[in-house]
């Protein structure tokens, strides 16, 4: 298990084009150092395995609420010239719940 900043830091040397060693894993760290960090990660996840499922698995969710927000934004001039200024404040609103519900799963699928 890598720790986040050697992550990024193999991240970048795969976007500028370093060398195949630093690709490798080696070359940052000295084989001393490189086993102490490695010791400590073992310990961290035997003593906190909820914070090592968070760190070890970097998924970025989907930007839902933006693009609710976006989608919402750009529909109202049609909603307001087509159903009237009533429907716009239908919109807005119904646009607010689906994002409070979003936001709500998101907590409780967090937990």
């Amino acid at each position: 298990m890598l720790t986040l900043c050697y992550r990024l830091q193999l991240f970048n040397s795969w976007q500028i084009g370093y060398s195949s060693f630093v690709r490798k894993g080696e070359g940052m760290l000295e084989e001393k150092d490189r086993r102490a960090l490695e010791d400590i990660e073992q310990r961290l996840c035997a003593s906190d395995p909820a914070f090592a499922r968070r760190m070890g698995s970097p998924s970025v969710p989907f930007p839902t609420v933006s693009v609710l927000c976006v989608l919402s934004f750009m529909s109202l001039p049609f909603v307001g010239l087509f159903l009237g200024p009533r429907a716009v404040l239908v919109a807005i609103n119904a646009t607010a719940v689906v994002v409070m519900m979003v936001l709500v799963w998101r907590a409780r699928a967090s937990r």
